[in-house]
């Protein structure tokens, strides 16, 4: 069988995820090959294409059959490559925090939240340095009707204050090998739907994470923190979840709207180096303005 001409299709988990075998990004593949894993990509959340061989250009290649990229706040990007952070852990890093090491959804303080992430190792510790996905399509399937009923016309309000504002915690704290600014920037507010409608599906999803959705539009922080947790719980139930274990050549790409993820920092003495492109969408719509337009006709 040559590669792209039959792709094989495994579940990684009940709630989320499957690995693609069969693929070679480093080619110009086809658009049914590319529908394949796009559909894939929209049906589990989360997919890994495994035994990938890419120069930072192929990567990005790829992603743009997907979106345009998204210019990164905050964080720096390679010289020559602007689309791509570097997200790397020294072997002689001992830090309290690890790029990525808080449950989150990329970037969903931005006005247009990305589409997607995807990210490919391309230096990886002998053990450790998995990731966990969450579904948050499945963390809102599962609430009872009345909670259902009650979210509908929600709005939660978004910043990245904790992590990049003048308060944060890389205001406070810099890794060694990530290059993070903290800025006033930060500490901009966004408001979205808590219950948000896929447009290539028509799929709901909650549109919360433990970092970013700092509280609901009306209420106070305290008064909005013991639903926010409750949901962000639910989406953590374990059989909510899956886990990537990454090999190298793996390449990872994600609904970012449709998942919240968590990098396990379990690999102290050990050399990690992933490459991700942040891909762009559009605003975020909930069920009242939303509505299911199919599927998208997305760039070659």
């Amino acid at each position: 069988m040559s590669k792209n001409s039959d792709l094989e299709i495994r579940r990684l988990a009940g709630a989320l995820g499957a690995e693609i075998l069969g693929a070679d990004l480093s080619q110009d593949i086809d658009d049914d090959t590319f529908e394949q894993i796009f559909e894939a990509l929209m049906d589990y959340g989360v997919v890994v294409i495994r035994d990938q061989d890419l120069t930072p250009g192929q990567h990005k290649a790829f992603c743009q059959r997907i979106g345009d990229p998204l210019p990164v706040p905050f964080v720096k990007t390679l010289d020559d490559h602007p689309e791509i952070i570097a997200v790397i852990k020294e072997a002689d890093e001992r830090t309290e925090m690890v790029f990525g090491g808080t449950w989150h959804t990329d970037f969903s303080f931005l006005a247009a939240p990305p589409l997607a992430s995807c990210l490919y190792a391309r230096e990886l510790p002998s053990f450790g340095g998995d990731t966990l996905f969450a579904s948050m399509t499945k963390a809102y399937a599962t609430l009872s009707s009345g909670m259902q009923d009650m979210l509908r016309d929600m709005k939660v309000v978004h910043s990245g204050w904790r992590s990049y504002g003048p308060v944060g915690t890389f205001a406070k704290t810099q890794l060694t090998s990530i290059g993070v600014t903290a800025s006033d920037e930060g500490d901009a507010e966004v408001l979205h739907p808590v219950v948000a409608v896929i447009p290539e599906n028509g799929k709901r999803t909650l549109f919360i994470n433990d970092i970013y959705a700092i509280r609901f539009d009306g209420m106070t922080e305290a008064e909005s923190a013991p639903l926010l947790n409750f949901l962000c719980e639910q989406a953590r139930r374990p059989e909510n979840l899956c886990r990537l274990d990454w090999r190298p050549g793996s390449l990872a790409l994600w609904d970012n709207r449709t998942t919240m993820h968590y990098a396990i920092d379990d690999y102290d003495g050990q050399r990690r180096e992933m490459h991700r492109v942040t891909i762009a969408s559009v605003p975020l719509q909930g069920i009242t303005q939303g509505h299911y337009v199919g599927a998208f006709s997305r760039g070659r």
